[in-house]
């Protein structure tokens, strides 16, 4: 059986992790919340984007711009996006349990898989089981701004546009509350109707259906000045670059989310083994207690005899 000394030496090492973890619980609470409010601030803009590139788009024929050309898939890039630190449950391994699946599936269909990676998490994981990782961002940050995001999407758009690959897949974290946060795949380029359908109902709260929430014009005709076509060459890029900044601010809000309630259970846990703890010591303190005073009688009975 341990020693008092020892197992106050638990105590005390126990104590100082349930005071770590809490802390570490009240930062991640406290970032959550910012995270979660860029998240749904964003949410509106961005929807409102995507429903007015469906709109321009159906005026112009796909062929018409780059960002929308439907071609053979020979190269596809997957944009990984995960934390740099851990201590968040199993969000990380989600995103790359997903992406696994995504590049497997594609590798037995031949084709080529490049890699970016979001967060030292998807660069330390992709670059040692030898993947191709074509680019690294790492440290953008819990405040992130949309000017920290432009790099990555400007990146994915350039290679596309030189068709060093024929389809981008991101792969993230999607927030849904603070307790439940969902791995998914989605593609941003090419960008097609059904992408953009899908897009907007992750965006929104509800599914936006057959034109429910006035979606789909309800009957209104669009003018567009100069042309559908020029229009559409400017919103593009653009609405690509906000469509990246999104899926990181939703992957910011999930990774704060998923620690907090990560810690939360360890301090739950640090603190039930202190009770255990507690209630050994006491145990082992009081045999010690009841030996001396069990020897010291049988002493006693001992000089009288």
């Amino acid at each position: 059986m341990q020693s008092t000394q020892q197992i106050r030496r638990q105590i005390q090492s126990t104590k100082n992790t349930s005071q770590i973890t809490k802390a570490m619980e009240m930062v991640a609470a406290s970032k959550m919340k910012k995270s979660q409010e860029a998240a749904l601030l964003a949410r509106p803009y961005a929807e409102a984007a995507l429903s007015l590139l469906e709109n321009v788009s159906e005026s112009v024929e796909p062929r018409k711009h780059i960002l929308l050309e439907n071609r053979e898939k020979k190269n596809v890039c997957l944009f990984v996006v995960t934390s740099d630190k851990g201590l968040c449950g199993g969000l990380n391994s989600g995103v790359i349990k997903k992406a696994l699946q995504i590049i497997r599936k594609n590798e037995s269909e031949g084709r080529k898989i490049s890699i970016v990676a979001i967060g030292k998490k998807a660069e330390n994981y992709f670059k040692r089981t030898k993947n191709d990782v074509i680019a690294v961002f790492n440290g953008i940050g819990d405040s992130v701004e949309l000017r920290e995001t432009l790099p990555i999407s400007k990146l994915l758009i350039n290679d596309f546009r030189d068709k060093k690959f024929d389809k981008v897949i991101a792969v993230y974290t999607n927030f849904i509350s603070t307790l439940k946060q969902d791995s998914r795949a989605k593609t941003i380029l090419p960008v097609t109707r059904r992408s953009l359908e899908e897009t907007i109902e992750e965006i929104d709260d509800l599914a936006i259906k057959n034109g429910e929430n006035g979606n789909e014009n309800n009957g209104m005709e669009y003018k567009f000045e100069p042309s559908p076509s020029e229009v559409l060459c400017k919103l593009l890029p653009n609405l690509i670059e906000i469509q990246s900044y999104h899926i990181i601010l939703e992957s910011n809000a999930s990774e704060h989310s998923a620690r907090m309630v990560a810690m939360k259970s360890a301090t739950d846990s640090a603190l039930e083994m202190l009770d255990d703890l507690n209630l050994l010591y006491n145990y082992t303190r009081q045999q010690k207690i009841t030996q001396e005073i069990s020897e010291i009688s049988a002493g006693v009975a001992a000089q009288e005899n």
